[in-house]
């Protein structure tokens, strides 16, 4: 099993941030193209996206905002959880949870996909 980790960055795009997005949407690209050459040796490529998580680097851009914006932390935290329809930031047990499901057995049949994790950010 392959797992990449890659960023809803990686399925839309956003402002600001052009690098950081071309270079989760080539891991993306990376990640079907492999899936398709790996296939018949049995071995799985997936990518998986997720939104805005409660991470490092989140915390920095919390600091980030608070300090150009004078907004305070937790207007800069809903300013990020608003992009998730669920309203929240995702945990990083979520990430870890998914991981652990796509290198179990029972995903076997599952390659080449991209698979957020964001609350529902990416579907509309």
């Amino acid at each position: 099993r392959i797992i990449n980790i890659a960023s809803t960055a990686g399925l839309i795009g956003y402002p600001y941030v052009a690098g950081y997005v071309a270079a989760k949407h080539g891991v993306v690209g990376l990640t079907r193209a492999l899936a398709l050459e790996l296939a018949a040796k049995g071995v799985t490529v997936n990518a998986v996206c997720p939104g805005y998580t409660e991470t490092d680097i989140i915390a920095e851009a919390i600091a980030n905002i608070t300090a150009k914006t004078g907004r305070t932390e937790a207007e800069a935290r809903a300013e990020l959880a608003k992009a998730n329809p669920q309203g929240r930031l995702i945990d990083p047990a979520e990430v870890a949870d998914t991981v652990a499901f796509l290198v179990s057995e029972g995903a076997r049949g599952i390659t080449g996909q991209a698979i957020a994790i964001d609350g529902g950010e990416v579907a509309g």
